[in-house]
């Protein structure tokens, strides 16, 4: 499926309807506007509005921070609270009668005050911890100092070395003070007094048990009511606090309306920043952009809604200039764009590969999950969450995408018998069977993952097979459409002749009613080797290069092998399925077995295993049915690379628009 034709237009008009015409291609969301070409007559000129961008840049930035400060105070709406919808015209009525400014500087002093208070909190707490220890010091705090002839010292060491320390200071002279103030497990805090001329010895004793002096605030009075002074401190400060958290809570009502004018002025901010990508006259201003061909007459009607003044006319791109890519899927098709975007995006002359890989992701993740249980509750889940919650359109696609894999390993499931890890045995017999070989399956269930693995082995390669196959087809196609019809022939059909051949040969050797065909098969692939020998060769100038290029192109093969040996970790993750939900049906068997609580560890074993079981698995069957696409099957006829399509919309980050 061809991706959607993207045109490059150049949209001239008068000056005076600028305002109108950039509001029209932001509520169309149409366009992805370019920069003016330098080749062009009209050159972008200094920016006019350049205050009027700087002031709604500094609005958009200041009401960021105000919902920032204000979400934290925010009373918890529920789970399933409805979205914050709102025309644009709702959105820019808000813009004229909310006095946003107001709240803003509120919320600005009050941060201040806030932050002032909680840093006098730290500071506060912090000098508690110091000073405590020195509570029962006795001296007022500004008589701790030297006099003429003596010194004063008050500091701490490690308690097992205080009576050592005191015991050898005293051996200096009998004219010396020690008092200890505090001791605990780690310190003893003292204060010294000597003469000063002692000073340098008492100072060398004092370093070797590494003393650490103490530094008293500047305060008039004693220590305790220095710290009694902290905790009135503390207690006003936590006031403080208190009261501005109850504003902000307070504040915080105004939350919706403050989202609401934010994202307007997000509105306004990208639209001035867009028309800095204008050419401009005195008169006149040009712009140019890329847009869906489709969307080209709708704009044109909206534009003459507005004025008559105006050229609206394709140009070509420029040299080398590539346009964007849009990937044009129907709706049903558009929550795959979510796997083929996790890869890139193709490139602009080359095919959605999304209609392609559908089919096999979704059948892929299946057989990885393959639970039918696992598929119902994914269903459910998802389709709540797709009605309950308002989404992004990326994480909506997502959203649907899974709940197709939840319908898809549904019906897997049940092919080949997983429901929750259980066995036959353990279920009522009214929803089970004996097969013709005298196997009791599920009902429905045709085929058992865990007794006959090789079969579903068999099934993985096949399906491996047949998308390789249709991705070298693609390629062939892509060729043979946009390169040399000739080389596409030669150097992509000859490898569909093969891998044709070699599927038939297989296929008529499985089969006992084809056998006759074999010979068939083995002619096939000896004309399709005869044929890549003479063909990959043929760009050497000599013939021993044409037939060793030839011959070494037989290589390939060993590639296309290799890719389809790939598909074998369909059966792996499958089974690791399968057999964690069995080990969590045992577990839960067995702590079941447990007097009195056994019932409940035995629910809370079934229920916690399962659901860990489903979220793991899911999120491997994802990556590595994903992973298929992307190795095994994009490569075979994608380069991708291609340039996303940026279109200048509406963009929001808090509300939904109402259609």
């Amino acid at each position: 499926m061809a991706l959607a034709k993207i045109k490059k237009i150049q949209l001239m008009a008068v000056s005076q309807y600028k305002e109108k015409i950039l509001e029209i291609l932001q509520n169309t969301g149409a366009l992805d506007i370019t920069e003016i070409s330098e080749e062009s007559d009209l050159k972008p000129e200094t920016y006019k509005n350049l205050n009027k961008l700087q002031k709604t840049e500094l609005n958009y930035a200041n009401l960021q921070f105000a919902i920032n400060l204000l979400s934290k105070y925010e009373k918890k709406k529920g789970l399933f609270a409805p979205p914050l919808e709102i025309t644009i015209k709702e959105a820019t009525e808000k813009e004229k009668e909310f006095d946003y400014q107001s709240i803003i500087e509120k919320c600005t002093e009050i941060e201040e005050n806030l932050t002032k208070a909680k840093n006098n909190i730290t500071t506060l707490k912090n000098d508690l911890q110091i000073y405590t220890p020195w509570k029962k010091l006795e001296i007022e705090i500004q008589n701790i100092a030297d006099t003429d002839q003596t010194k004063v010292l008050a500091g701490n060491i490690k308690s097992i070395f205080f009576n050592p320390l005191i015991e050898k200071i005293h051996k200096l002279s009998n004219l010396i003070s020690s008092d200890r103030i505090h001791e605990d497990d780690k310190n003893t805090y003292f204060i010294l007094i000597f003469s000063k001329e002692l000073e340098s010895e008492i100072a060398q004793i004092l370093s070797e048990y590494k003393f650490t002096e103490a530094e008293f605030p500047q305060y008039t009075g004693i220590m305790t009511d220095y710290l009694d002074n902290i905790k009135e401190q503390t207690k006003e400060n936590e006031q403080h606090v208190e009261n501005a958290e109850k504003e902000l809570s307070t504040l915080s009502k105004n939350l919706d309306d403050l989202k609401i004018v934010h994202d307007y002025f997000g509105w306004q901010k990208e639209k001035l920043e867009t028309g800095k990508n204008f050419g401009e006259t005195n008169y006149t201003f040009m712009l140019q952009g890329w847009i869906s061909e489709s969307h080209i007459p709708e704009l044109e009607k909206q534009l003459e809604k507005e004025t008559k003044e105006f050229e609206l006319e394709q140009i070509k791109p420029e040299k080398d200039e590539k346009p964007p890519v849009v990937l044009k899927t129907n709706n049903f098709m558009q929550p795959f764009q979510a796997v083929t975007t996790i890869y890139g995006l193709p490139r602009h002359n080359e095919l959605d590969p999304t209609p392609f890989l559908a089919a096999f992701f979704i059948l892929f993740f299946a057989l990885c999950l393959t639970d039918a249980g696992y598929g119902i509750i994914m269903f459910v889940v998802m389709a709540l969450i797709l009605k309950k919650f308002k989404l992004p359109d990326g994480i909506k696609k997502l959203v649907r995408l899974l709940m197709y894999g939840g319908i898809a390993t549904f019906f897997v499931g049940a092919f080949f018998g997983g429901w929750f890890g259980l066995t036959p045995d353990q279920v009522p017999s009214a929803i089970t069977y004996t097969a013709e070989n005298g196997e009791q399956l599920f009902i429905f269930q045709k085929i058992n993952a865990i007794t006959n693995p090789i079969l579903v082995l068999i099934l993985a390669l096949i399906l491996g097979y047949i998308q390789i196959l249709l991705g070298v087809t693609i390629k062939l196609v892509h060729n043979f459409r946009h390169n040399n019809k000739k080389d596409a022939i030669l150097d992509t059909g000859t490898w569909i002749f093969m891998l044709s051949g070699i599927g038939f040969f297989i296929l008529a050797s499985a089969i006992p009613a084809l056998n006759s065909l074999t010979v068939i098969g083995k002619w096939w692939v000896i004309a399709a080797t005869v044929g890549l020998i003479l063909t990959q060769g043929r760009d050497k100038k000599t013939i021993i290069g044409k037939a060793v290029s030839g011959i070494l192109s037989l290589y390939g093969l060993i590639g296309y092998m290799g890719d389809i040996l790939s598909y074998s970790r369909l059966l792996a993750l499958g089974l690791a399925t399968a057999i964690i939900g069995l080990a969590v049906n045992t577990v839960a068997e067995l702590v079941g077995g447990i007097p009195y609580l056994g019932w409940l560890l035995m629910a809370i074993v079934f229920v916690g295993g399962h659901i860990f079981n489903l979220l793991i698995n899911a999120l491997g069957s994802f990556i590595h049915s994903g992973r298929l696409q992307f190795v095994e099957f994009f490569t075979k006829f994608m380069e991708g690379g291609g340039q996303n399509f940026k279109p200048f919309s509406k963009k929001n980050k808090y509300i939904y628009i109402k259609k």
